[in-house]
């Protein structure tokens, strides 16, 4: 019985112990008629409001990560989604080798091509290694040739020097921030081909580029000079002593806002501004293409004429010359399944012709809109929740894409610069499409550009373009 009574006093004394602490000696106790004033034990209906709230606030925290870090890859121009890397790190830590890989390998086909003037084809778009890596926080480096086309060619080869936590420095061949679609990455492209606004912008070029963020990386700002290249063009050299100033700025505004489909919305605008000075074997000027890659807008070349008197004299080909002036308003915006991308972009560049100059006028828009199933899409690219795999239950994956995008110069100098019989003034595609998201590395895509014109042929309109692209890309 001892064995019994001992155990369970001494339990029931150390209670009263414990309780004892609690308790503030020197409190009086409650008067008569306040003890509706004592806190009430909560109710399983208040927790569960408790955790509710407290569940959203995690939701609005997360969906602020997710915005934030939105900003950051279109400020630093992410080609890919997070994923597995290949990094070799030297026995201190500082100095870091990262090596990542795009391969893109698609089809063209194009219906109703009945004459065959259009070439149905497989042909490799991408075909690049991608080097880069570290010296501690200082130093940041990359380097990216392609072989696609059995053609050579450097991407990207710069240096950042990193200046602090909001201001880097970049040396070299790099992506121009200027356009938003270019700017996006290759990897993380959600349709086969970019759209018309990305034939009126700078690719890559040789220059110096300072850029960083303000306000907790809610906004960032690039400026920078280049040699400046033709629109949508490599460039590598320069013929003229000229230099182009690009300046962009990429903004959150509702960042501080609860709610995530407003919170979620970047919106952004760059320039570019300079001279360019073309020859005859060189002019400078630029050339527009479909989106199944068929030239369709070409300035004109040599070729016989008549001067004012009505003599008979040789036109030279229109060239490049004086200051030309690039802007565009762009934006990007994601919730939950849903992706859109606007983009606006205008030229005008000084053209000269056989003693005639003027103003050549051009401008570009896009809209697209992606819908993703089983994963989440960003700016870098689409996250897939569950990897394809074979024999188990993951499918990846499925991305809905349309986007509506048009090009189009000047109707009053049209005729001016280019042959209408032979150049198209405007362009219009319509393009619809999905995509199979094996993982985040690994995809298929399958598009239907339709693309109507606006002159371009002796009698009129070219005819509609019905292209069938297809890709399967892999990127890591």
């Amino acid at each position: 019985m001892l064995r019994i009574l001992i155990p369970a006093l001494a339990s029931l004394l150390l209670t009263t112990a414990a309780s004892a602490q609690t308790l503030d000696a020197t409190a009086p106790l409650p008067e008569a008629g306040t003890l509706a004033s004592l806190p009430a034990a909560e109710t399983p209906a208040s927790l569960e409001q408790r955790v509710a709230v407290l569940d959203q606030k995690v939701r609005v925290l997360e969906a602020r990560a997710d915005v934030a870090q939105e900003v950051a890859n279109a400020r630093n121009g992410a080609g890919t989604a997070d994923g597995d890397d290949l990094v070799l790190r030297s026995k201190s830590g500082d100095l870091s080798l990262q090596f990542n890989g795009i391969l893109q390998a698609d089809g063209r086909l194009f219906l109703n091509d009945d004459a065959r003037k259009l070439t149905d084809t497989f042909t490799t778009r991408v075909i690049r290694p991608v080097f880069s890596g570290a010296f501690g926080k200082l130093l940041r480096w990359q380097f990216t040739p392609d072989f696609a086309g059995g053609v050579v060619t450097i991407q990207d080869a710069w240096v950042d020097l990193v200046l602090g936590d909001h201001v880097t420095v970049r040396v070299g061949k790099m992506t121009v921030p200027f356009g938003l679609e270019r700017w996006q990455g290759t990897a993380a492209l959600r349709f086969i081909e970019r759209a018309y606004p990305t034939q009126l912008s700078p690719n890559r070029d040789v220059g110096i580029l300072i850029f960083g963020d303000l306000l907790q990386k809610r906004i960032g700002w690039s400026l920078g000079a280049y040699d400046g290249g033709i629109d949508n063009s490599l460039t590598d050299t320069d013929n003229n002593d000229s230099k182009d100033v690009v300046g962009r700025i990429f903004a959150q505004p509702f960042a501080t806002l609860e709610n995530p489909w407003l919170s979620s919305l970047l919106i952004g605008g760059a320039f570019s501004w300079g001279e360019q000075n073309g020859t005859d074997s060189t002019p400078n000027t630029p050339s527009w293409k479909t989106p199944g890659q068929n030239t369709f807008y070409t300035f004109r070349n040599a070729e016989k004429g008549t001067d004012a008197k009505g003599n008979a004299i040789t036109l030279a080909n229109p060239v490049a010359n004086g200051a030309r002036l690039r802007w565009t308003a762009h934006a990007w915006w994601t919730g939950g399944p849903l992706a859109f991308l606007g983009e606006y972009t205008a030229v005008t560049e000084a053209v000269s012709r056989s003693g005639v100059s003027g103003d050549w006028k051009s401008s570009a828009w896009q809209g697209a809109l992606t819908y993703v199933i089983g994963g989440r899409p960003h700016f870098s690219g689409t996250t897939v929740t569950t990897p394809f795999r074979l024999g188990g239950d993951g499918w990846g994956a499925f991305e809905l894409a349309a986007r509506a995008s048009s090009i189009a110069t000047d109707s009053a100098s049209y005729a001016t610069w280019a042959d209408p019989s032979k150049s198209a003034r405007q362009a219009t595609s319509f393009t619809g499409g999905v995509r199979w998201h094996l993982s985040t590395h690994y995809r298929i895509f399958l598009d239907y550009e339709h693309t109507i014109f606006s002159g371009g042929a002796a009698s009129g309109d070219l005819v509609t373009e019905h292209a069938v692209l297809g890709r399967v890309q892999l990127a890591y």
